[in-house]
């Protein structure tokens, strides 16, 4: 057996590696900004910032009080605040799955506790509730936990765990959403789903060093005070007035340009000349106003713009009734029918001409295109300036074989066919229809154009009942362009619906009367002097308006320079140096002993063929991260090209690899490990949880009684033996979870089994006593049960020393042991396992043979114990060779 690796316990970063990390920090900080030296230091002395120290940080960064950098003497010991939790039972289980809620599971502080149950049993909701109160990573959905179905009063999931902190007892309630004793984070949980997140994620070291620990906490921090300063900017920005957000003002004058500017270097004298207007402004103001009261210019500008878009809309609307005609619906109608009566020709001509042919379908869009192929590849290629198809001293550019005379004249008539005039038709009909449909689609008017022409006529004409008819005239033209669209080709009966004709004269009145206003206003507005005035003009109101509004610009610029100032601020808060210091870090302190026992679990497990290695990834807020690579392709994702079996191989050697950075000796659970898994790797596991248990607790769910097997096996390999203890999970009739802190009967030692049943008899063989043989009845069937399978079991371990079910090796040495069996052993055994199945053997029915008696019974059991004993006296009397 290969030598095995130290446990994880003994695999730990050393901690001079940490101090100097230490060390390194603080020389680092020197180039921190003040209040991340600050914080350095406080958290040098606590394991988390508080909200006050947050709020201190924050007044340090803003400049508004002073800090104190981190020294030397500030930096505690890496080893302070390790601790050891172990989970000593979870009960009173409320709402979970089909748990009943008055059982206690219990586990062993120490060494492999198993919990064994069958499918159904209820282990899985206990597994559940560890997952959520414990560290177990999940892939995607997080895993829910669902109360009974059947429970008339749901509520939510509940339940009390008893732990114990560095041998402290304490107990936390649990509810479901609810976050869960912090210290039970401690505890690790792999499963199913956490394989694939080792597997195919990049995941956080399972154990932070405390100089990875200062450096995460501070670029948290960094966030922190980020956001603070975030929603202090947010808070200044709600205070600008609505006046400055959406200024009245044109964007062309001196006070537009300003506000657009707007910026906390605006000088404050700039906005008093713009606000302040002197009386001769003023006045000057009021006589513009007067003057362009009424523009002609402009006037006669809307009016004009509005006449076009109106002609456009009769267009629009004239060209798309033409195209829904019943003319129009016909003509795309017959295209369509040619084209189905050339393709019939040419189909009855294919047939009628090819149907003598080897192949079918001669004649078809496929086969013509694979002939014109042919054709440009001869005419082309193989037999340039020759008539295709060419059949004389030549080859078939087909298939390269030479042509004879019955394939001449195939490739004759092939070629007359495709010159056949039937053809051409259907290529001519099929190139009308496809340029008359085009035609027709190209026609259609959007639901977005109608939209925008009734608004133009509802709000700038103002005619709604106008804007009405022609919503209606659009909206059924459309509707039955879509249903000529559909089915002109399908149903050349079907009737399309009518559309309601466009109010085409009145629009074409509007854009008239329209025309003669514009024609009327003044040709001279658009002269350089009027534009002169407007320009004027719009400077003086423009600057009134910022009259109005002046206190509050310039109590926007105060605001502009707060904002500033706390935006430079925030830059001091980047955690890019951070991030690159916890790589550096991580590098030297993390890295190297996970890539180390990553490698040693991969070969413990008999996986180590597999060319993986756990590679160094980016880091997250100073957390440095990890992820399982192909050592050949680090890009590919290795949980895609694993097998079921190695993919949870490799994922546990991960975990446990993760575990390696931490002196705690903290409890780990499993959940059904060895899922899809071979006999050479549950045993390679067995092992490995069976050493690992010798150093900390160590909890298994499993339902594979043969890993069962291999677990209680591998513990009493150990040396010194691993303490391990087995419960029992199982179902009633309505409820699920009931816990026996006895293993199940096929996991039990034989000699408890048959203590089991001598105690069973003695309590009810009263029923044969006081004539309840019903009763007794189901008490020997039982029994006879028992005896029948005990002494199976009996037979297995006289064989034991050599070979055991179950097990994969044939233990040699123990071969010598084989001969102390005899005989009479034989026969004793097959005469005894033939009384246990007579032993309720049926008869007639009109013979009522009696039930056997107690004492029968207690014969077979006595029979059984002394040719158990009977064997093992002797084998022990035996060493193996």
């Amino acid at each position: 057996m290969a030598t095995l690796a130290a446990p994880l316990s003994e695999q730990k970063a050393p901690a001079s590696s940490e101090a100097t990390a230490l060390a390194s920090i603080v020389a680092w900080s020197k180039g921190c900004p003040t209040w991340q030296r600050d914080a350095l230091r406080r958290l040098c002395k606590s394991d988390k910032l508080e909200a006050g120290d947050i709020d201190a940080l924050l007044a340090i960064c803003k400049g508004a009080a002073e800090g104190e950098p981190l020294a030397f003497e500030h930096v505690r010991d890496p080893a302070a605040g390790m601790a050891t939790v172990t989970v000593r039972a979870l009960h009173g289980a409320q709402h979970v799955n089909a748990i009943i809620p008055d059982q206690r599971l219990s586990f062993d502080k120490t060494g492999v506790t198993v919990i064994y149950g069958d499918n159904g049993a209820g282990k899985s909701g206990y597994a559940r509730v560890l997952k959520k109160v414990c560290r177990a990573r999940t892939a995607g959905k997080e895993e829910m936990i669902l109360p009974n179905i059947y429970d008339a009063t749901p509520g939510l999931p509940t339940a009390q765990i008893d732990f114990a902190v560095n041998g402290e007892n304490r107990t936390a309630a649990w509810t479901h959403g609810q976050s869960g004793d912090p210290m039970l984070s401690a505890v690790s949980v792999f499963d199913s789903r956490t394989a694939n997140v080792h597997v195919s994620q990049t995941n956080d070291v399972a154990y932070t060093p405390l100089p990875l620990k200062i450096l995460a906490s501070l670029a948290q921090a960094c966030q922190d005070i980020k956001a603070k300063l975030a929603s202090e900017v947010a808070a200044l920005k709600r205070q600008t007035p609505a006046a400055i957000t959406s200024p009245k003002c044109k964007a062309t004058t001196q006070v537009g340009k300003l506000m657009i500017g707007l910026r906390a270097y605006t000088k404050p004298e700039e906005v008093e000349a713009l606000a302040n207007l002197t009386d001769e402004e003023r006045h000057h103001l009021d006589q513009l106003n007067g003057d362009l009261a009424a523009d002609p210019a402009k006037t006669a500008g809307r009016h004009q713009a509005l006449k076009t878009r109106i002609e456009g809309f009769v267009d629009s609307l004239e060209a798309f009734a033409a195209a829904t005609s019943d003319e129009a619906a016909q003509a795309l109608r017959e295209r369509a029918s040619a084209l189905d009566t050339a393709r019939a020709a040419a189909a009855a001509a294919s047939t009628a001409l090819f149907s003598g042919e080897p192949l079918p379908n001669i004649g078809s869009q496929v086969w013509r295109a694979l002939w014109e192929a042919a054709r440009a590849y001869s005419e082309q290629e193989a037999y340039p300036r020759q008539v295709f198809p060419l059949t004389e001293n030549a080859v078939c550019v087909l298939c390269q074989q030479d042509i004879g005379d019955e394939a001449a004249q195939r490739m004759g008539r092939f070629e007359a066919f495709v010159k056949d005039e039937s053809k051409k038709q259907e290529t001519a009909a099929a190139e009308a229809y496809d340029t008359a449909l085009d035609t027709f689609r190209s026609a259609p008017m959007t639901l977005s154009d109608i939209r925008t022409m009734v608004a133009c006529l509802r709000d700038e004409l103002g005619d709604d009942a106008l804007a009405g008819q022609v919503r209606r005239a659009a909206l059924t033209t459309l509707r039955r362009h879509r249903s000529i669209d559909r089915h002109h080709a399908a149903d050349p009966a079907m009737t399309y619906g009518m559309a309601e004709a466009p109010p085409l004269s009145a629009l074409r009145a509007h854009a008239t009367e329209l025309g003669e206003r514009a024609a009327g206003l003044t040709a001279e507005a658009g002269s350089d002097a009027r534009l002169k005035l407007i320009a004027e003009r719009d400077e003086l109101a423009d600057r009134v308006w910022l009259e109005g509004i002046k206190d509050d610009v310039l109590a926007e610029i105060e605001r502009r320079k707060e904002i500033a100032a706390l935006e430079s601020a925030a830059d001091d808060a980047k955690t890019t140096r951070i991030t690159a210091k916890s790589t550096e870090v991580a590098q030297e302190i993390v890295t190297a002993a996970l890539r180390a026992q990553f490698a040693k679990e991969v070969a413990r497990l008999h996986i180590a063929t597999l060319a993986v290695e756990l590679k160094q990834d980016h880091s997250s807020l100073g957390i440095p991260r990890f992820k399982v690579a192909l050592i050949g392709k680090p890009s590919a994702n290795v949980g895609d090209v694993l097998s079921e079996g190695e993919h949870r191989c490799v994922a546990l050697a991960a975990f446990l690899a993760e575990l390696a950075t931490t002196d705690s000796k903290s409890a780990i659970v499993f959940d059904d490990p060895v899922s899809s898994l071979d006999h050479c790797h549950r045993e390679a596991i067995a092992k490995r949880l069976a050493q690992e248990g010798q150093h900390r607790q160590i909890i298994v769910f499993t339902h594979d009684i043969a890993f069962l097997f291999l677990l209680d096996e591998a513990c009493r390999d150990q040396d010194p033996n691993t303490h391990m203890a087995v419960r029992c999970v199982s179902r009633g009739a309505e409820f699920a979870g009931y816990c026996n802190d006895n293993p199940p009967l096929r996991a039990m030692p034989l000699s408890k089994v048959i203590d089991l049943m001598q105690s069973r008899l003695d309590n009810e063989k009263i029923h044969h006593e006081h004539g309840d043989q019903q009763a007794w009845e189901t008490t020997l069937r039982s029994l006879q049960e028992q005896l029948r399978t005990s002494w199976e079991r009996a037979v297995e371990e006289a064989v034991a020393p050599v070979f055991k079910r179950l097990g994969n090796k044939v233990s040699t040495p123990g071969l010598a042991k084989l001969t102390a069996i005899t005989l009479n052993d034989c026969e004793t055994m097959r005469a005894a396992f033939r009384r246990c199945s007579e032993l309720l053997h049926s008869e007639a029915a009109g013979l009522n043979k009696p039930l056997p008696p107690p004492d029968k019974v207690q014969a077979e059991i006595t029979a059984l114990r002394d040719w158990i004993d009977s064997i093992q006296q002797r084998q022990a009397a035996i060493k193996p060779i």
